[in-house]
């Protein structure tokens, strides 16, 4: 079967971001072993449930670096979810869309112009019908293209370039003409 499996651009970045937050919590607990002397019961709870939290987003870090953003097969689209993968079975006829998000909605203090802050987002249609995001990518990264493709020629999608909705405050894509095969 034939598969198509897109990583995270800025992979390296997150996996650098759980080592340093592992090494960090590995390092609050020795100043607090070598500072503490005759720590009571809820310091040491305290202390310890700290560590643990922090190793814990250390190591949901790696996996989020380790596991797919988004892998195409011919009869299913499957997303990474907190605890596992959940997966979007597809048919003949499924919708799939492209979404350029218009960044001219007000309210944003990023840093550069509105160009500069344009995402590429790509929908779908889960089992029950609800609109689900599939990726959402700079609108300059080079995977783009390469998710289209494989939508197109792996799972068999026509990806459909949406308009924004007009009745949604929100940047959101116009999606009322879907229907579920």
């Amino acid at each position: 079967m034939q598969t198509a499996d897109f990583r995270r651009p800025d992979g390296p970045l997150i996996a650098a971001m759980g080592v340093l937050i592992i090494a960090a919590a590995c390092a609050g607990l020795g100043f607090a072993l070598f500072a503490g002397t005759g720590f009571d019961l809820t310091t040491n709870l305290l202390v310890l449930a700290g560590v643990l939290g922090a190793v814990a987003l250390g190591l949901a870090f790696l996996n989020a670096w380790r596991s797919p953003m988004l892998t195409i097969r011919p009869d299913a689209l499957v997303l990474p979810t907190a605890f596992g993968t959940r997966t979007i079975p597809l048919r003949p006829g499924h919708p799939a869309g492209e979404f350029l998000d218009p960044s001219d909605r007000g309210g944003s203090r990023r840093p550069g112009g509105p160009e500069a802050n344009r995402f590429v987002h790509f929908y779908t249609l889960d089992a029950r019908g609800n609109l689900t995001e599939l990726a959402a990518l700079h609108h300059a990264a080079p995977e783009i293209p390469s998710i289209r493709q494989a939508l197109q020629q792996v799972a068999g999608l026509t990806v459909e370039p949406l308009s924004p909705d007009p009745t949604s405050r929100r940047a959101r894509p116009d999606t009322r003409h879907w229907r579920l095969p």
